[in-house]
């Protein structure tokens, strides 16, 4: 497993104008999500076990995609979702970590891949985030839609 992976990367550094963005996220145990979010207040989390076992090459087997919108109240993003499907699509990809820099000049470790993840609405960039925590995945413990009522 290729430890520099671990944690999160997001396009947003690298594009901060851009009114979408998405994020990686992996975790130590093989687990992560990539998040898709827009300005519409819409997002999708596509989780995923991952691995990079190979050098140079990433697999992602995705497993569940949830589609919502997102608010900001208090000043804290709350997500609620819409839809929760159970998926079983498999991404190969080439990668490699290589030093790069933001639009202003600052240098930043960027993850490249060899193509986008368009399925998933990403691009094929992504800028090292420094996390003070654990990774959380942002539609953890979101509001689901209920059951329909039977009247």
């Amino acid at each position: 497993m290729d430890e520099r992976l671990i944690g999160l990367w997001s396009e947003s550094t690298l594009y901060p104008n851009d009114v979408e963005s998405a994020e990686l996220a992996f975790r130590w145990n093989g687990s992560g999500w990539l998040y898709w979010s827009s300005w519409s207040t819409s997002f999708s989390v596509s989780r995923y076990t991952w691995s990079a076992f190979t050098p140079g090459t990433l697999v992602l087997k995705f497993h569940c995609e949830l589609d919502g919108t997102w608010s900001i109240e208090d000043g804290v993003v709350r997500h609620d979702v819409e839809s929760e499907e159970e998926r079983g699509s498999l991404v190969k990809v080439g990668y490699e970590v290589v030093p790069g820099e933001d639009p202003l000049g600052n240098t930043l470790t960027v993850l490249s891949l060899d193509r986008p993840l368009h399925d998933h609405l990403a691009g094929s960039r992504f800028a090292w985030v420094e996390q003070s925590g654990p990774l959380s995945d942002p539609a953890a413990g979101a509001p689901r839609p209920g059951p329909p009522s039977h009247r």
